[in-house]
């Protein structure tokens, strides 16, 4: 759960550094705020690939060819046998690779291949491409 913001307020310390660096004048924060507080953005983007999930499974974007976008009936339902049987016979005869959060995966892209993410309760939370 803190990795993202953990990532962020990261990515934008060293964007602040680096800004600073190519600046003849040295950065200031604004009066009543610290030089941390400055360097923080309001608002924290969502990294683009849990943007683009999003859209997939929300029918937004053109299916890439694994078949996400026809799989949003079964968000939240535990793959039991009878449930993965039906999800392989609505993508067709592809690869799917159901695994946990933290699990340990290859990370060569196919994108043929249907990725289904499971939440920490078991729970289909994903499907993407990949």
């Amino acid at each position: 759960m803190h990795r993202p913001i953990a990532a962020a307020a990261l990515l934008f310390a060293s964007l602040a550094a680096c800004q600073a660096q190519g600046s003849k004048e040295p950065a200031t924060p604004e009066a009543g705020t610290s030089a941390t507080e400055a360097a923080i953005p309001d608002t924290i983007p969502e990294p683009a690939d849990a943007v683009a999930a999003a859209a997939r499974n929300s029918g937004e974007a053109a299916d890439s060819g694994c078949g996400a976008d026809k799989l949003g009936r079964w968000l939240n339902v535990l793959p039991t046998d009878d449930v993965k049987a039906e999800i392989a016979a609505t993508v067709g005869k592809r690869a799917i690779r159901y695994y946990g959060q933290g699990d340990p995966i290859t990370l060569d892209f196919s994108p043929q291949r249907l990725n289904v993410e499971l939440g920490e309760d078991g729970r289909i939370k994903l499907f993407r491409c990949g």
